[in-house]
């Protein structure tokens, strides 16, 4: 997939201009990361999580000196497991599992930089299931229990008015498989991506029941971030920080240049037409964490969303600021600059 983009890449000066910078940038000393990931995201997830992967095949991680290794889970309980006994040293985990886990005092995690804000997400169902109170009794296919679609799903049912509860979930693995088992008539409903359901959009009996818009209404802004274990920082504060500045730099590079994302998505998901995927890429214009993602205000808010939750009325109270590490998206501004352009990470 490397060979293929550089190849489409270095016909436009875009592509030279990165290849040049690349080259000046890159330094002999090497770091080493390891980082648990969703399947998904360890593929190529079209959402803006698919930074992860354009970011290694791209040579980002080169550009800035660090060798990573994706660990791909099912999802943040797994993802926290991993974190937990040491396998890994970050996981891109839910927002709401960290809060519970260093609430609780089970393990003390940071956040360090996000890779998507604003909710992409949407509800797919038969068309049979015409409100999201028919939901009630129907399979709902998820993740696992706890992972981020669960969470989310029943967020956006409570704040709709309904039991989240109410349906029947069915824990089933990543959301290619997910959406193809709706599409299989395989289960009734299920929330992924608004570019994940691009894979079977059109198929007959197949509808969006909750448009990403309307789901994004009632869930936070912020839902994931890159965590690590508060004790063990310090000794990874390099390879953190390469990390860091690469996955921002990937972002920018994504968010001026769509074309670049619609070819990279367009090698590695097969399975989705080409002009789903432009249509993708128009949707994730304005959502690319081209300054990181961990905003102050948004982090607030997106904390208070999650204690809203009636399951966290017993979670002992913490300041969002307790959540994260704001060092490493603050150094890595100063090295590469604050991008001023228009969206959802704007930092003018």
């Amino acid at each position: 997939m490397k060979a293929f983009l550089l190849h489409r890449l270095a016909a436009t000066t875009t592509a030279l201009a990165l290849s040049a910078g690349m080259a000046l940038a890159q330094t002999d000393d090497v770091v080493e990361l390891s980082v648990a990931l969703a399947v998904d995201d360890a593929g190529f997830n079209v959402t803006t999580s698919s930074v992860f992967r354009l970011a290694q095949d791209l040579g980002f991680f080169e550009k800035h000196g660090v060798a990573v290794t994706y660990v791909a889970l099912d999802g943040t309980p797994q993802a926290v497991s991993a974190l937990l006994a040491g396998d890994v040293d970050a996981a891109d985990i839910a927002l709401d599992a960290a809060i519970r886990l260093t609430a609780t005092g089970d393990l003390a995690l940071k956040g360090i930089v996000a890779t998507g804000t604003g909710s992409p997400f949407l509800i797919a169902t038969k068309d049979d299931i015409a409100t999201v109170a028919d939901l009630a009794g129907r399979s709902y296919a998820i993740a696992d229990y706890g992972s981020l679609d669960h969470s989310l799903t029943q967020a956006v049912l409570r704040g709709m008015g309904v039991d989240p509860a109410s349906p029947a979930y069915v824990p089933i693995g990543a959301p290619a498989v997910r959406v193809q088992a709706l599409a299989a008539g395989q289960v009734d409903a299920t929330t992924v991506s608004f570019g994940t359901f691009g894979s079977i959009e059109g198929t007959p009996g197949i509808h969006v029941l909750v448009p990403p818009g309307d789901f994004s209404d009632f869930a936070p802004a912020l839902t994931k971030f890159v965590a690590v274990r508060a004790d063990t920082i310090e000794e990874n504060a390099d390879a953190l920080q390469r990390f860091t500045e690469a996955l921002i730099d990937t972002s920018r590079e994504m968010a001026a240049h769509p074309e670049i994302w619609v070819e990279a998505a367009a090698a590695a998901r097969t399975d989705i037409p080409r002009p789903s995927l432009e249509r993708t890429a128009g949707f994730l214009g304005n959502r690319w964490c081209v300054n990181g993602c961990i905003d102050p205000t948004e982090l607030d808010a997106s904390v208070a969303f999650v204690y809203a939750n009636p399951d966290f009325a017993d979670v002992p109270q913490m300041a969002a600021a307790d959540l994260v590490d704001l060092s490493f998206t603050t150094r890595a501004l100063e090295t590469l600059g604050v991008d001023p352009s228009e969206g959802f990470d704007s930092r003018k």
